[in-house]
């Protein structure tokens, strides 16, 4: 005897399939899909809300305020921050390699962190607290660090409810919990998710929000090729570079370490942090729909064996993702434009796609 929920959510889950699975049997016909499953995400995320309220609200300055410059090791960090919305301040790095010529665009990344991570973490910045602690028991997570190493200029943005975007303790805490210390490598989501639904928005919207207002801002540097700009991150850094490449098509290619699951057999299993639920989302769609719209630009996703979010199914349920995925790319004639590896390890970037990151770059010029 049990008292959950959790097989009524299953039977609730495949009661019907998704309104939207992609089952599109040529390119015009998932092009078509493509659009219409645009169209019915901004809805379900808030963006056509937020559109609205920017639209009624005062005019505010897009413009990017360089806030500091570090010279490193063959590389320069500049921190700056935009605005995305009004009275809200997104903060980021971009890391610059040694050499470039001002007179010719060269390729670019966004490096998105992931929980427990920041913008420090992603671009190796050793200063804030708990980062050096971190990178130490994971070096490969400072991806970012390693992108500019290979020459790329590098965007390392704090997502809301990251790093310097911590929200203030709530008062319930407080009350509950005593003097609470801010963790600097923890995440809002919990809070941003549930106000933000109880507005009609989303975290997923206000997330994919931000990240386009970067993308905006790339295109203004003269120095920056549209046409090589790429992204990646790792576990929730995987989830906002799904939701950012496959709505916007301006990035070019996708990485997307530890994220390619199921709702079903992962995420109703799992539970993952809140910022993974969109209210409505799996009437309509399962992860590999959503992930499908970057085709057929390059994509490259990793899975740890042993990684437990994966789900009761273990590896197979990512590789049954996959497939569906790779099944669009055919239908452009471009399977070879997404690529799924696996290592022997946990949930952690492992970077097995930087090879794929310069090959796909190379074949755009």
């Amino acid at each position: 005897m049990t008292y959950s929920y959790k097989q009524f959510f299953r039977q609730i889950y495949e009661s019907a399939p998704p309104k939207y699975a992609c089952t599109a049997a040529d390119a015009a016909s998932f092009l078509i899909w493509k659009d219409k499953s645009r169209d019915r995400l901004r809805e379900l995320l808030g963006l056509s809300r937020l559109e609205q309220f920017i639209a009624d609200s005062a005019p505010y300055s897009r413009e990017a305020e360089l806030i500091s410059t570090f010279q490193e090791d063959g590389y320069t960090r500049y921190k700056l921050k935009i605005q995305t919305l009004p009275d809200v301040f997104m903060p980021f790095y971009m890391l610059v390699p040694n050499g470039l010529s001002d007179s010719r665009p060269h390729k670019a990344m966004i490096a998105i962190p992931a929980h427990g991570a920041s913008k420090e973490s992603v671009a190796g910045v050793l200063t804030a607290p708990g980062v050096r602690e971190k990178l130490a028991a994971d070096p490969k997570e400072s991806y970012g660090l390693q992108l500019v190493k290979m020459g790329y200029t590098v965007f390392c943005p704090d997502p809301p409810g990251y790093g310097e975007r911590l929200e203030p303790v709530s008062m319930e805490d407080r009350t509950f919990l005593g003097d609470v210390l801010p963790n600097p490598l923890g995440s809002s989501c919990k809070n941003l998710t549930m106000t933000a639904e109880a507005l009609g928005l989303t975290f997923a919207g206000l997330a994919l929000w931000d990240l386009m207002r970067l993308v905006d801002y790339t295109e203004t540097l003269p120095t920056i090729d549209s046409e090589r700009l790429g992204c990646c991150g790792f576990s929730g850094g995987g989830l906002y570079t799904m939701w950012l490449a496959a709505m916007d098509d301006r990035i070019r290619l996708a990485v997307i370490s530890g994220y390619l699951h199921s709702a079903k057999e992962s995420i109703l299993e799992t539970h993952l942090c809140p910022c993974n639920f969109v209210p409505g989302l799996w009437r309509d769609f399962d992860l590999c729909d959503i992930a499908s719209l970057i085709a057929p630009r390059p994509a490259f996703f990793e899975n740890g064996l042993q990684d437990v979010l994966n789900g009761p199914k273990g590896i197979d349920d990512p590789i049954s993702q996959f497939h569906k995925i790779q099944r669009i790319y055919s239908l452009f004639g471009k399977a070879g434009h997404v690529r799924h590896r696996t290592f022997d390890g946990p949930h952690m970037w492992y970077g097995l796609g930087y090879d794929f990151i310069d090959e796909s770059i190379a074949s755009s010029l």
